[in-house]
């Protein structure tokens, strides 16, 4: 086999090695995700299509360095650093995965054939969670308009569907994002291996993204008329993730069907992915240390977690607190209790991805106590809250860096990413607790926020 493919293997290899804490994190937050089970498949196709590319003679070596790529590639590299300091999930993924497009079209000429095994690598990256609320809320509208249609009584409220025998709630797992990700990523692979003109591979791509709608709406519908009709006994109810794919099995043969079709219709068409005529030159040895440079400056990337900085305390007073917030992997936590108010300081140093206060887990309420009300003071976000057996409190709360504090983890997260620049990656949960008497007023509130 021609070493073009050895050479996007072994780019794609560096690329992983290099930015083995960000591979890492995909493993957690894709390939473990039901929502994302086909992200074990997504590296064999881009092999294939790999495979694909120096077959039909579609990629060649670049014959001469390109600034213009270079310089982005140095660019991409810093910015993945800072990324990667200020622990902002999804701009570390893109940046990552720019850095090897930069990478690739520093070796590569660059054409769309050559572009898409990398650019398919997206279905891998947790980016599409975006989508599950508006996917979410579409849902919860086209079914209350279908079951419209039946005899059975419904009642919608928010996301919940209620019927005489019991109530369904369409949740962000029922979005039918799952199926919009399958039908995305199955439409493109074909448009690229089969269709050749552009209003093919925009209708193809309608009817697999619309085909992955239905088939949600299709679900849910049937889920709730089965759940009426064996007043919620049948094993639909508990076990309902595999019955979706069933339908969307006929919906997938119809989607080829439509695509065959567009295929026989562009016979004879100029391809839209376009082919390299002339045959690939050899590298010149200056391009090779500029590729190599550019790999170091990528490269840098796989320490950059280990050479942040951050100040913080060595040692500081800890006592098991009584009633604690659910957060997770801080490295350091100091706690004190004065006149009724359970203080504790949660530090974060940056150790791992997940070693920030804006983790997603993270909640200051502790496990088991419901929210009654939230406000804020001038520093201070409060919340009155209740716990399982009934009992009132006052939580207060706000974000810290080494540099000041934060009500909201936006503003947290705008503030880590200006102390990247100076390689800080420091964070904190300041959290205070007091116990009403009865109801909270207005001293509770000032005494917990001092």
């Amino acid at each position: 086999m021609h070493s073009r493919f050895w050479t996007l293997i072994a780019i794609t290899g560096i690329w992983c090695v290099a930015n083995y804490p960000i591979i890492e994190s995909l493993w957690v937050y894709s390939f473990d995700d039901g929502t994302y089970s086909h992200a074990y498949l997504v590296p064999f196709i881009v092999i294939y299509l790999f495979y694909i590319l120096e077959q039909e003679n579609r990629i060649s070596y670049r014959k001469q360095p390109s600034i213009k790529w270079s310089m982005l590639a140095i660019v991409v590299g810093f910015g993945l650093v800072l990324a990667t300091w200020s622990q902002i999930t999804l701009l570390y993924w893109a940046a990552s995965l720019l850095s090897l497009f930069a990478l690739v079209f520093c070796i590569f000429r660059f054409n769309v054939s050559t572009f898409f095994p990398f650019a398919f690598l997206v279905f891998i990256f947790p980016f599409w969670g975006a989508l599950a609320s508006p996917l979410q809320s579409l849902s919860v509208y086209v079914v209350s308009a279908l079951m419209s249609l039946t005899s059975i009584p419904v009642y919608v409220e928010n996301e919940f569907v209620t019927i005489p025998a019991g109530v369904f709630e369409i949740a962000e797992g029922c979005s039918g994002l799952r199926y919009v990700i399958v039908s995305a990523a199955i439409s493109s692979l074909y448009v690229f291996l089969y269709l050749k003109t552009m209003r093919s591979a925009l209708i193809f791509t309608l009817v697999a993204l619309v085909g992955a709608l239905v088939t949600n709406w299709l679900r849910i519908v049937a889920l709730i008329v089965i759940g009426h009709e064996t007043e919620m006994q049948s094993s639909l109810m508990t076990d309902h993730n595999n019955f979706g794919w069933y339908i969307y099995i006929p919906v997938a043969i119809f989607q080829f069907h439509i695509g065959r079709k567009l295929e026989d219709r562009d016979s004879g068409i100029l391809e839209i992915n376009e082919k390299v005529i002339e045959p690939h030159s050899s590298l010149f040895s200056l391009k090779i240390a500029v590729v190599t440079a550019i790999i170091g400056v990528i490269l840098s990337s796989s320490v950059a977690m280990s050479s942040a900085q951050h100040n913080s305390q060595d040692t500081c007073a800890s006592q098991p607190l009584p009633i604690s917030p659910e957060i997770h992997n801080a490295d350091l936590v100091c706690t004190e209790k004065s006149n009724d108010v359970v203080s504790a300081n949660f530090y974060f140093y940056g150790t791992s991805f997940d070693s920030k206060a804006s983790y997603y887990l993270n909640s200051p309420l502790p496990l088991g106590f419901t929210t009654l009300k939230v406000t804020k003071s001038e520093n201070w976000n409060l919340i009155e809250a209740k716990n399982n057996k009934g009992e009132m409190f006052v939580i207060a709360y706000r974000y810290g860096t080494d540099f000041g504090h934060y009500l909201s983890s936006l503003s947290l997260k705008k503030a880590r990413l200006l102390n990247a620049f100076s390689a800080n990656t420091s964070s904190n949960i300041q959290w205070k607790l007091t116990r009403c008497n009865n109801a909270c007023n207005q001293m509770d509130l000032e005494r917990v926020s001092l």
